[in-house]
């Protein structure tokens, strides 16, 4: 069969048509490695699910979710398995952060841009991310502060019960408080902090240290999350004590949110998990696009919940 010219510049065109189109479909192929601290922290949890649903939308953008299970090996071990796949994006919320610069900086140097999420690393690790997104923990521990003064009439004694220590989330928060308690209320004195790691159960053991420790002198509780600030209303409700003590956490959970509907704690803050991934996606694509974060940092609200709002609002985590 004889081909005519036509025929052939035809095929050929077709042939290059074929090769370009495959080449922008595979570089359209946007690959996100999510290295969280653990799926089974609610926050995280519920983060997650609204990350990955929201990248479900876009057909050309498919998510490696990894869960550290709160082990630090196991998060640079997960970072290194998302360098080894080649993503073009990586999100890393730190379980500390502090550890895990190391990986970050591996990360940096096989050349994947990385997004800071929901925690951010040490200010050795900084230079090697493009940006943060996420919730400001010195911001809240600050917020904390305002509503704990404001309940206190800025004066009387207080306690903290933190999160896991060194974390910097648990450093930020501390660090919030007691910098806004000195500036906006020198007279509410900060009594003791003592760490709980973010278990209700462990919170609720350190509030009856507390409580026996300091008895009535107690005015006030700073629980940094929510579970841990409702489970602490009910030591305190079940104590005997006869005398209000504020209770404020922050976060704005389910439990949280609830608790201040009842009584069992005064105020905390919204953190919303799904605001805090729809953000983190955009920013995300922004970089694999090379366009530039709005901000280094990219803050989520934070808005005040307490009795007077409470009813305002729904957690969702």
């Amino acid at each position: 069969m004889k081909i005519g010219r036509s025929s052939i510049a035809f095929l050929v065109v077709a042939m290059v048509l074929v090769v370009f189109t495959g080449s922008i479909t595979a570089k359209d192929k946007i690959v996100i490695g999510l290295s969280e601290p653990s799926a089974g922290w609610p926050y995280i949890s519920a983060y997650i699910r609204a990350f990955e649903a929201e990248a479900a939308k876009l057909r050309n953008v498919s998510v490696i979710t990894l869960s550290a299970d709160a082990d630090i090996q196991k998060q640079a071990n997960d970072i290194e398995d998302l360098i080894s796949r080649k993503v073009d994006v990586l999100l890393v919320c730190s379980l500390d952060g502090t550890a895990v610069v190391p990986s970050l900086a591996r990360a940096h140097a096989a050349g994947i841009p990385i997004l800071a999420v929901s925690n951010e690393p040490s200010e050795a690790g900084q230079k090697f991310i493009k940006g943060y997104s996420g919730p400001d923990d010195k911001e809240q521990g600050r917020i904390a502060a305002r509503i704990m003064a404001e309940a206190l009439g800025n004066k009387g004694n207080v306690v903290i019960v933190e999160g896991t220590p060194g974390q910097s989330t648990t450093l930020a928060r501390t660090a919030g408080f007691r910098e806004e308690l000195a500036k906006i209320a020198p007279n509410i004195k900060i009594l003791a902090a003592q760490p709980a790691n973010w278990d209700p159960a462990k919170a609720k053991a350190v509030a009856e240290a507390f409580l026996t420790r300091f008895g009535t002198q107690l005015d006030g509780i700073f629980s940094q999350d929510d579970n841990t600030a409702a489970a602490i209303g009910e030591v305190v409700r079940d104590s005997g004590i006869d005398k209000k003590i504020i209770i404020v956490g922050t976060g704005g959970s389910k439990n949280g949110i609830n608790a201040i509907r009842t009584g069992l704690i005064y105020g905390t803050m919204m953190q919303s998990p799904s605001i805090d991934a729809k953000q983190g996606l955009e920013l995300a694509l922004k970089i694999v696009r090379g366009e530039s974060l709005p901000q280094r940092r990219n803050i989520i609200p934070m808005p005040i919940v307490t009795p007077k709002n409470a009813n305002e609002y729904e957690g969702e985590w």
